[in-house]
């Protein structure tokens, strides 16, 4: 079984994606304060309507996305494809838009731009009393594992990142261990982002699963 995953660079404007978007999609891209969020989100969502309307034959306009949230009335949950069989994970970060899409299970996809920061100082928030991030890539690679497992699961923020337990950076990326889900099957891989930038993500399915890269110039 596969996991496809799409990069995209969104470039500078919003202007190539508004005619894939639907009106929530455009409200909450309006609502972002930031010219950049405001484009890195409205290719991020063009994106997913573009791959998804290929895997399906649909016209990318008339893919259905589902982002309800589970704990309020707001449009703003990890987008879902009813009807299709098929799951689906979005993230962005910096010039570096990201699509994972599988028919396998529940999926969890996460970049990261690996900014100059304290990584000492957020180390409690992220690692866990025996995980050691020894420099700013060690610890964007445990960042970004960890961010993928809560992705793929739906719990976000609800689930503290230092109680998600993944293998050491220098291993092949691995959910050891999940809080309140001792059962939890998934496999997970190191993503290839391009320089500056580290990625991963999760599928809450048994491996092998076979994770496919594109590289995608423009929608």
């Amino acid at each position: 079984m596969n996991c496809a995953v799409w990069w995209l660079d969104p470039g500078p404007a919003v202007e190539p994606y508004l005619g894939l978007l639907d009106d929530v999609e455009r409200d909450r891209m309006g609502a972002l304060l930031r010219v950049e969020d405001r484009v890195r989100f409205a290719a991020a969502a063009a994106l997913l309507r573009t791959v998804a309307g290929e895997a399906t034959g649909t016209p990318p306009p008339a893919v259905r996305v589902d982002r309800a949230c589970p704990d309020c009335a707001r449009p703003h949950g990890r987008p879902t494809l009813p009807g299709t069989g098929l799951h689906a994970s979005v993230s962005h970060s910096g010039a570096r838009v990201v699509v994972a899409l599988t028919a396998h299970g529940p999926v969890g996809v996460d970049v990261e731009q690996a900014r100059a920061i304290d990584h000492d100082g957020m180390a409690g928030h992220v690692l866990g009393p025996d995980e050691r991030a020894g420099d700013l890539t060690a610890f964007y690679r445990y960042w970004t594992r960890k961010e993928s497992a809560v992705k793929a699961t739906g719990d976000g923020l609800r689930v503290p990142l230092d109680q998600v337990r993944v293998s050491p950076p220098d291993q092949p990326a691995r959910l050891l261990a999940y809080p309140g889900r001792p059962d939890l099957v998934a496999t997970m891989a190191d993503l290839a982002p391009g320089d500056g930038y580290l990625g991963a993500v999760t599928i809450l399915a048994p491996g092998p699963v076979e994770v496919r890269e594109h590289r995608v110039s423009r929608l």
